[in-house]
Protein backbone atom coordinates (compact mmCIF):
# COMPACT_ATOMS: atom_id res chain seq x y z
CA UNK A 1 0.00 0.00 0.00
CA UNK A 2 1.22 3.57 -0.87
CA UNK A 3 1.87 6.16 1.46
CA UNK A 4 -0.58 8.61 -0.34
CA UNK A 5 -3.21 5.25 0.04
CA UNK A 6 -2.31 4.58 3.57
CA UNK A 7 -2.89 8.05 4.54
CA UNK A 8 -6.61 8.16 3.25
CA UNK A 9 -7.31 4.68 4.79
CA UNK A 10 -5.98 6.18 8.41
CA UNK A 11 -8.48 9.28 7.61
CA UNK A 12 -11.37 7.58 6.76
CA UNK A 13 -10.89 5.21 9.53
CA UNK A 14 -10.59 8.06 12.19
CA UNK A 15 -13.87 9.53 11.11
CA UNK A 16 -15.71 6.19 11.15
CA UNK A 17 -14.09 5.56 14.77
CA UNK A 18 -15.36 8.83 16.34
CA UNK A 19 -18.77 8.52 14.65
CA UNK A 20 -18.66 11.27 12.09
CA UNK A 21 -19.74 10.63 8.24
CA UNK A 22 -18.06 12.00 5.52
CA UNK A 23 -21.50 13.90 4.90
CA UNK A 24 -21.01 15.58 8.31
CA UNK A 25 -17.18 15.97 7.60
CA UNK A 26 -17.54 17.52 4.46
CA UNK A 27 -20.83 20.39 5.90
CA UNK A 28 -18.30 21.13 9.12
CA UNK A 29 -15.44 21.69 6.41
CA UNK A 30 -17.22 23.58 4.05
CA UNK A 31 -16.61 21.46 0.80
CA UNK A 32 -19.42 19.19 -1.32
CA UNK A 33 -20.12 15.86 -0.12
CA UNK A 34 -18.45 14.50 -3.66
CA UNK A 35 -15.31 16.62 -3.08
CA UNK A 36 -14.87 14.71 0.70
CA UNK A 37 -15.74 11.29 -1.26
CA UNK A 38 -12.95 11.98 -3.93
CA UNK A 39 -10.06 13.01 -1.47
CA UNK A 40 -10.78 9.50 0.51
CA UNK A 41 -11.53 7.27 -2.38
CA UNK A 42 -8.58 8.83 -4.63
CA UNK A 43 -10.20 10.30 -7.45
CA UNK A 44 -8.85 13.49 -5.71
CA UNK A 45 -6.13 14.38 -4.08
CA UNK A 46 -5.79 14.20 -0.31
CA UNK A 47 -3.19 16.97 0.73
CA UNK A 48 -1.29 16.77 3.68
CA UNK A 49 -3.52 20.32 4.99
CA UNK A 50 -6.85 18.47 4.33
CA UNK A 51 -5.64 15.43 6.06
CA UNK A 52 -4.80 17.69 8.98
CA UNK A 53 -8.27 19.63 8.87
CA UNK A 54 -10.14 16.50 8.42
CA UNK A 55 -8.24 14.60 11.15
CA UNK A 56 -9.20 17.74 13.70
CA UNK A 57 -13.15 17.24 13.34
CA UNK A 58 -12.07 13.69 15.18
CA UNK A 59 -9.72 15.79 18.13
CA UNK A 60 -6.46 13.68 16.33
CA UNK A 61 -3.63 15.04 14.84
CA UNK A 62 -1.30 14.37 11.63
CA UNK A 63 2.04 13.16 12.23
CA UNK A 64 4.97 12.41 9.79
CA UNK A 65 8.04 10.50 10.77
CA UNK A 66 11.04 8.58 8.79
CA UNK A 67 11.54 5.02 9.03
CA UNK A 68 14.44 2.75 7.53
CA UNK A 69 13.23 0.72 5.41
CA UNK A 70 14.15 -2.39 6.82
CA UNK A 71 13.45 -4.30 3.49
CA UNK A 72 16.06 -2.57 1.41
CA UNK A 73 19.12 -5.30 1.15
CA UNK A 74 22.11 -4.12 3.15
CA UNK A 75 24.28 -2.00 0.71
CA UNK A 76 21.79 -1.10 -1.58
CA UNK A 77 21.91 2.15 -3.38
CA UNK A 78 20.45 5.20 -2.16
Amino acid sequence: MSAEQDLRTQVAAALLTHGISQAEAARRLSLSNKHMNQMLTGRAVLTLPWAERILALTGMRLVIGLAHDTARQDGAAS
